[in-house]
């Protein structure tokens, strides 16, 4: 079995070093410096998401329920109930005949707009990264959802339930 390299992590230098191994052999000082400034990082990472949940994720209960329900069982057995009956491939894509595989399972109508759906299997489907970030930014158009339209009302009247409904995303 070949063993897996990867580069030395001192800026400019391009030797291939063993992947478990962070630096060649002209760069392993420099290792205690990466540590630190790698603990820095986790550090921020953390502080940052905390302040964020606090702000933004838990501004309301309804954001608050919502929020702790991808975090229960329920959720996960839906969740890959979906991914498995989707063959773990982008719906949106596969529409337009594109093959993309994924592990995001996606609300067709947004549980913000319509929360009667959100454990509805039917209201669920496989999604890529690029597909998820166009609709999530189209829905944010189209419903008003989003952490960004706080002080708009959600548009409820039109609810599209049907993936062949929706714009092209996987462009």
């Amino acid at each position: 079995m070949p063993m897996l390299m990867s580069r030395c992590k001192h800026l400019g230098c391009h030797t291939l070093v063993p992947r478990e191994q962070v630096f060649c052999d002209a760069h392993k000082s420099d290792i205690q410096l990466y540590e630190q400034r790698k603990e820095e990082q986790r550090k921020h990472i953390k502080r940052h998401t905390k302040s964020y949940n606090k702000q933004v994720r838990s501004q309301s209960e309804e954001r608050r329920q919502r929020e702790s329900f991808y975090h229960s069982k329920q959720w996960k057995k839906i969740r890959e109930y979906v991914l498995t009956r989707d063959n773990y491939l982008c719906q949106y894509c596969l529409r337009f005949g594109i093959i993309r595989p994924s592990k995001t399972v996606d609300h067709i109508v947004p549980g913000q707009v319509a929360p009667d759906l959100i454990t509805d299997v039917d209201n669920l489907s496989t999604i890529c990264y690029s597909c998820h970030r166009r609709k999530t930014e189209w829905e944010q158009g189209f419903y008003k959802t989003g952490y960004r339209n706080d002080k708009q009302k959600v548009k409820k009247d039109i609810l599209l339930k049907n993936i062949s409904d929706l714009p092209n995303f996987s462009k």
